[in-house]
């Protein structure tokens, strides 16, 4: 072939691949629909008026509020409520270690603030135990490297087993 003729065919053969791929692409058959719901009562997330997690899928992120005030069955808002306790009485009880291990370091490098306040996003497992944890804080009432500190402390609360997957919300503020 002549030099000439080689772009212009290197174009139409690459052309003929994509046609190709967009045609036997196009050719297979939809996904099938979602499926419906489950019966069963779902546990509330820490982010109310999110969907249903199914399975392996992550619950979408909306704006946070209390799942009482969305309108919530009153089973899910009582197994909230009473996973939210657990969770805050679980970390009530680890507050010395935060404030010793966590805290104080921070303290002695800067003294302000005096107290930071942290958010708790917390996802327990049908058994009790957790399985996710994140850290947020408080605008105005942070201190990024004690949050860092707690954020590393590995996991292991424990709540009463509330039968299905729960995400809580719980704040606390050290020291």
């Amino acid at each position: 072939m002549q030099k000439e003729l080689m772009t212009p065919a290197a174009i139409l053969l690459g052309s003929l691949f994509i046609a190709a791929g967009l045609y036997l692409g196009l050719q297979r058959p939809p996904p099938p629909p979602p499926a419906p719901p489950s019966a069963s009562v779902e546990a509330p997330t820490a982010r109310a008026g999110a969907l249903p997690a199914t399975a392996g899928a992550p619950a979408p992120s909306l704006p946070a509020h209390h799942p009482a005030s969305a309108g919530a069955s009153p089973l899910t808002s009582e197994l909230y409520k009473r996973v939210e306790g657990d969770a805050a009485k679980e970390l009530e009880a680890r507050r010395s270690l935060f404030v010793k291990q966590c805290w104080e370091p921070s303290l002695r490098k800067n003294p302000a603030p005096a107290r930071a306040r942290y958010i708790f996003n917390m996802t327990f497992d049908a058994s009790g135990d957790e399985i996710a944890r994140g850290i947020s804080e408080v605008r105005g009432m942070d201190r990024p490297d004690a949050a860092q500190c707690l954020r590393m402390m590995p996991l292991g609360l424990v709540v009463s087993p509330p039968g299905s997957r729960v995400s809580v919300e719980v704040e606390m503020t050290l020291p």
